[in-house]
């Protein structure tokens, strides 16, 4: 595939992830759960796209990686541990790196 059309896919899809993203992000509550929900749907993607290069490039570097933030989950839950709850903090971190991985592990079985 050509450089310049691998570059436009990755930048669209990209966008779209990170629009969606900046959407949903805002959804909190007692935890974040917004950047929860978009983590984990990201890893789903992620899971299903890996492998199959041409999902990979649109749907895994581009969208789930637009869709994703490592950043604000690390953000949020340094803020819930320093102005909320420490258990909330715990609870953010474990919900984070558990589910999305179960998520990537299960779309990847879909295959």
């Amino acid at each position: 595939m050509d450089v310049a059309l691998s570059l436009l896919i990755v930048a669209l899809m990209g966008g779209l992830g990170s629009t969606i993203r900046y959407l949903i992000g805002s959804w909190q509550s007692f935890l974040p759960w917004g950047i929860l929900v978009a983590n984990s749907i990201a890893s789903f993607i992620a899971g299903f796209a890996f492998g199959n290069d041409l999902l990979a490039l649109a749907l895994l570097t581009g969208f789930a990686g637009g869709l994703s933030t490592f950043s604000t989950f690390a953000a949020q839950t340094y803020e819930l541990w320093t102005t909320k709850s420490k258990a909330l903090a715990l609870l953010n971190g474990a919900l984070n790196l558990v589910l999305p991985a179960v998520l990537f592990i299960t779309a990847s079985f879909l295959l």
